[in-house]
């Protein structure tokens, strides 16, 4: 699955210890160590579930950001961990958006299962459950690795890494999905600001896609970031 987990966190021996256990656990973090940190991650990486811990990084914002994250974010999952353990925190946090609230110490085992549990109650990519995906007038096989337009039933041959990319943009469909994710998810290395490799298959998928649906501009590009697929799912 081409989706992160990220830890919001300051404490960097606390961090380590998380991100130790989600890495064993074959889950793909980035961290943030402030609030501002963790607004660039979102707009930068297609992140699906965050781990806040409140009392290191969120400097007293905590609500609030929970609050912004569920609004900007809604398909975000969000699990807060803290030292306080009054039910008015822990209610407070619910109502604000978090799907979770842990009290701190955790137990990491148990965190990791709360962790994979919100990840599937949440279906956090609902494209995960199904064989195909149908989005505007087109329709993708994972088991073929094929994308048809569904009105004529006519293949559209798209090379391994434009499909790969296709496929990274669809799951994160709707979200901005930045230039260093598509590289490294697609290419397996980091992305550079001379690289051109993602924007030149980008540029092939598009003229793939407007062949057979030049009305609709499925691919946007966001200035300084990547890319984001525009959608409506079918």
């Amino acid at each position: 699955m081409n989706s992160y987990i990220m830890i919001l966190d300051s404490d960097y021996r606390h961090f380590n210890a998380l991100e130790s256990c989600l890495v064993h656990a074959s889950f793909k973090t980035v961290r943030a160590v402030h609030v501002d940190d963790a607004k660039s991650l979102l707009r930068a990486y297609p992140i699906k579930l965050a781990i806040l811990n409140q009392d290191h990084g969120i400097n007293g914002q905590g609500y609030e950001y929970i609050r912004f994250m569920r609004e900007h974010y809604p398909d975000l999952g969000i699990i807060v961990l803290s030292d306080n353990s009054s039910s008015l925190d822990r209610i407070l946090g619910i109502e604000m958006g978090a799907d979770d609230y842990l009290i701190k110490p955790v137990d990491l085992r148990e965190l990791l299962a709360r962790v994979r549990r919100l990840l599937e109650r949440l279906n956090i990519s609902s494209f995960h459950l199904n064989k195909g995906i149908n989005f505007s007038g087109f329709g993708l096989d994972r088991q073929k690795r094929e994308v048809t337009w569904i009105a004529s039933g006519e293949k559209i041959h798209f090379t391994n890494r434009e499909y790969d990319m296709l496929l990274c943009l669809l799951e994160n469909a709707n979200r901005v999905v930045g230039r260093n994710t598509l590289t490294h998810v697609v290419c397996g290395r980091s992305w550079h600001a001379e690289d051109r490799s993602v924007d030149v298959t980008i540029s092939s998928i598009r003229c793939k896609l407007r062949k057979h649906n030049p009305a609709d501009t499925l691919i946007r590009s966001i200035r300084g970031t990547g890319y984001s697929l525009v959608i409506r799912h079918e």
